[in-house]
């Protein structure tokens, strides 16, 4: 079987960030395989442009949407109703919601991106969206879930070398905090049907999160920026119950082989956790 063969027909996804970049294309990919879609975004503006794509008006009703600011408790919590009142079940989180060092770059507090130089207000944003919001949205869906005895939580993070590079806290910083939730939360919930798994494109994406300076590269042919369906395989193989078992790994959007077989293609594209526990 290929990625683009999996069926999620009796499956309800619920995607935060889904009105823009990477979310709106996994959100996407879910509906084309048949998956029912809580399209969840901070940005009204965007959900409302989100709700006139093709993919959603070819949904038959399986696509909706709701306002969520993932660092508000209430928010998350909202989420999740909305997805259970649409669709009487939640069964896969996608937590793809989060700021990126343009957040930082853009405030007139800022000197640079060297963490004495940020302006901490932004670095606060970053981190209570980025690593709390994913907890608070987690939280939010893992017990019905739990109850369920089957689900998927899916954290969008982003290569070590972006974790590790230069003058890039605090984004890098709050990517690594998700990889350590994503390893502890996967041995929490060890024993319940629920898995929790990292995804990351594997590169520079085409999304709003791309810096001036990179997105420059890439007009210039010096850069290539990765399509966001790069997502879309890797995604539709973690939530379906193909994956059964997986649980705590991490998996690169960019080396798996749509071509290939899905068993073949996830020993491919699965990648060393970031970080390793001795016991």
């Amino acid at each position: 079987m290929l990625a683009q063969d999996i069926r999620l027909d009796d499956r309800v996804a619920l995607v935060t960030g889904g009105a823009r970049g990477l979310g709106k294309a996994m959100a996407a990919g879910l509906l084309r395989a048949g998956a029912r879609v809580v399209v969840a975004d901070v940005d009204n503006d965007a959900l409302l442009a989100a709700s006139s794509d093709p993919e959603w008006r070819l949904s038959n009703g399986r696509a909706v949407a709701v306002a969520c600011d993932i660092t508000r408790r209430i928010d998350c919590e909202r989420a999740a109703e909305r997805a259970l009142e649409a669709f009487g079940r939640l069964d896969i989180l996608v937590n793809n919601a989060g700021r990126g060092p343009n957040h930082v770059t853009n405030s007139a507090a800022t000197k640079s991106l060297k963490f004495w130089e940020a302006d901490p207000e932004r670095w606060d944003e970053v981190i209570r969206t980025n690593v709390v919001g994913t907890f608070l949205m987690a939280r939010a869906a893992a017990p019905h879930m739990i109850a369920a005895k089957w689900g998927r939580i899916i954290n969008v993070t982003t290569s070590l070398s972006t974790m590790q590079r230069k003058a890039n806290s605090p984004y890098g910083v709050s990517k690594a905090a998700i990889e350590a939730e994503t390893l502890i939360w996967a041995q929490d919930l060890e024993g319940t049907g629920v898995t929790m798994n990292t995804l990351i494109p594997g590169g520079a994406a085409d999304t709003e999160f791309v810096s001036p300076p990179t997105r420059q590269a890439a007009l210039a042919g010096k850069a290539k920026l990765l399509p966001p369906s790069v997502m879309i395989p890797p995604l539709l193989w973690l939530a379906s119950p193909l994956s059964d078992r997986v649980t705590g790994a991490r998996f690169v959007g960019k080396l798996w082989d749509a071509n290939e077989r899905v068993a073949e293609a996830a020993v491919r594209a699965r990648e060393a956790p970031v970080l390793r526990h001795a016991d």
